[in-house]
């Protein structure tokens, strides 16, 4: 299959690939002969992708895990009788929101998102899942057993052909544009490049003219940054502008995600190491993202998932403006500037014991406070047409939003921020295929949970009550008819009266 994969691919050569079956005698030796001659990544199950990883780290490692395709696999060849349920694991994550829709449509009454590491999650589901009356369930195999305990036929869900290309692919791609851990772009001559300006992070809005003024004033110092927020709010574009600011604009800007990577390899990502430092090393040694960075600036995200081992040395690094290699005994002078981001509260997790006060205060001399999407709803109609523009360019179409669409936009909680809002334009931009994107266009793509916890109960034609009648208010003070509204929000015209009649009642 793997052969097959690479015969189909313009950028990789068969030869380049190394197939070796960690089951057989001798896959140590041939691993350790494969390391040594400088394979730039392996891909593999767990738990053999975990042991890889510990022993080589300076070699990057792919973790086949389930796909969509497996999941949709498993849900097609499930027992016809019964009630079908399924525990979704962590690696489908971004695609939960899309998955909803199709597990409606296939009839699995049961669902729900859960780390496979979590035995007490994972019981609590599968006991939930039991009293809904659910006899068949998928899942990997952390549930098997306590599946078949409650009477339920367990439907396994592994890593079949959908997982593999899955992996395979990933790694292709990244191998192709150069990347090395979690470094984001290739590197150019004198580093990787900062795409993003000032100007490229849309809205006029008081939340975010505040950060842009911040941006400006931070960007023309070398102190080092500590940007806070939600997860999507745009951190890490907000770090390139800033360093586009500054005047270490032609220097390398090089990213790297802290809480993503075990602690052994982001250690030696971070620092660099010599050669024959540990089993497999190159022989050249390796240079780290310090030194990567020098003369420009080094985005650390996540930084609060940040092993607290390593959080002794990042703290040394600032302090001194020298790394040391892993191996080494000496130290190399940098000339880099920090930009820090977390989703965490890092006072908190200080109190926690699980973050460094003296990193925090070293990491938080100039922060800012990157706003959710929810603090800045003026900007989402400005956001929304930046986006729908971009994306019909990139897929070749021609949309325009109705008017009343802003209203349902404005009043969402978009717990993913700017992200999840990119995500559903981008949907519209695909499944709309009139030019106007209208009200029920949104509501057919927005996740059931979040409109739903937003709005209120769906009404008996399966419509939001809440999320119409502000618009159905609207449409009628603009002349509208009942079937002009019934039309535009994608409803009957009875469902618009009784809307309205159940508000006046109120």
């Amino acid at each position: 299959m793997v052969q097959q994969m690479t015969q189909a691919s313009r950028r990789m050569d068969p030869s380049q690939i190394i197939l070796i079956n960690g089951a057989r005698k001798g896959a140590k030796l041939q691993i350790a002969e494969a390391v040594r001659s400088e394979v730039v990544a392996f891909f593999a199950w767990e738990p053999m992708a975990t042991k890889l990883a510990a022993t080589y780290p300076q070699v990057q490692v792919y973790v086949i895990q389930p796909s969509v395709l497996d999941l949709l696999r498993c849900i097609y060849f499930a027992p016809k009788g019964g009630k079908l349920g399924a525990i979704i694991p962590f690696a489908l994550r971004d695609y939960y929101d899309d998955l909803e829709d199709a597990l409606q449509v296939m009839d699995v009454s049961f669902y729900r998102l859960a780390p496979a590491y979590d035995e007490r999650e994972l019981r609590d589901l599968i006991r939930r899942a039991a009293s809904q009356g659910v006899t068949n369930l998928i899942g990997t195999d952390a549930i098997s057993a306590m599946t078949v305990a409650r009477h339920m036929n367990w439907i396994p869900l592994r890593p079949g052909r959908g997982g593999i290309t899955r992996a395979f692919f990933k790694a292709l791609w990244n191998i192709h544009h150069r990347y090395q851990g979690n470094i984001r772009a290739a590197f150019p001559q004198n580093g990787m490049l900062a795409h993003y300006h000032l100007q490229d992070i849309i809205g006029s809005s008081q939340a975010i003219t505040e950060v842009k003024e911040l941006a400006k004033v931070y960007g023309a110092t070398d102190s080092t940054i500590l940007l806070t927020g939600e997860s999507g709010t745009g951190k890490e574009m907000l770090a390139q502008a800033i360093h586009n600011l500054s005047h270490r604009r032609h220097g390398p800007f090089v990213a790297v995600n802290c809480g993503s990577i075990t602690e052994s390899l982001l250690e030696s990502e971070l620092f660099g190491y010599v050669g024959g430092t540990f089993t497999g090393a190159n022989r050249e040694g390796k240079t780290g993202l310090f030194e990567a960075a020098n003369g420009g600036t080094l985005f650390l995200d996540e930084v609060g998932d940040m092993p607290y081992v390593l959080q002794n040395r990042l703290l040394r690094v600032l302090q001194e403006k020298y790394v040391r290699p892993v191996g080494s005994q000496h130290g190399v002078p940098i000339d880099v500037r920090v930009i820090a981001a977390t989703n965490k509260n890092l006072p908190q997790e200080v109190r926690r014991g699980n973050f460094r006060l003296d990193l925090y205060y070293r990491l938080s001399v100039l922060p800012i406070e990157v706003p959710p999407l929810r603090k800045r709803k003026g900007d989402i109609q400005e956001i929304s047409q930046a986006l729908l523009r971009m994306l019909d360019i990139r897929y070749h179409k021609s949309h325009t939003f109705d008017a009343n669409v802003w209203e349902l936009l404005k009043n969402q909680p978009w717990p993913g921020n700017v992200r999840q809002l990119a995500h559903i334009i981008e949907r519209l931009v695909l499944v709309v295929k009139n030019q106007t994107i209208q009200v029920k266009d949104v509501l057919r793509v927005m996740p059931r949970d979040v409109v739903a916890e937003e709005r209120g109960k769906l009404d008996e034609e399966g419509h939001l009550r809440g999320c119409t009648y502000e618009m159905i208010e609207k449409m009628s003070r603009e002349g509208k008819s009942g079937a002009q509204i019934a039309k535009a929000l994608g409803i009957s015209r009875s469902t618009v009266y009784r809307i309205k009649r159940r508000h006046e009642d109120q």
